[in-house]
């Protein structure tokens, strides 16, 4: 996803709108949604189950959307080197109700996941 997650999707017609009057967060969600529709996943598509990695997660606002959209039954793991991001994560996933989606600290070129 790289640094695209933090531009968001647009389409065509709000591209030529002019973009920037769309809300960024918005944005963000939309491109969420587009990349979980290319993966084939969603609670829509039978994947309650899902288990989903985010790779330099921040603060965890990805992580939650995925694990809300997915709903309780999906697994969503976000992983940053930032302890401190790690645990702003964590307190507003605790915050926002958001159980299944956990945070940890961890290097995404060392990771402990199975492949």
């Amino acid at each position: 996803w790289g640094e695209h997650i933090h531009l968001g999707y647009y389409t065509k017609e709000e591209m030529e709108a002019g973009y920037k009057k769309k809300d960024f967060i918005e944005a963000k969600y939309d491109f969420v949604d587009e990349m979980m529709k290319l993966g084939g996943i969603g609670a829509d598509m039978g994947d309650s189950e899902a288990k989903v990695l985010d790779v330099g997660c921040g603060v965890g606002g990805t992580s939650r959307y995925l694990a809300k959209s997915l709903g309780p039954k999906a697994d969503v793991t976000g992983i940053t080197l930032s302890p401190n991001q790690v645990k702003r994560a964590t307190e507003l996933a605790e915050e926002q109700g958001v159980p299944n989606a956990k945070f940890t600290v961890m290097n995404a070129l060392e990771m402990d996941f199975p492949d």
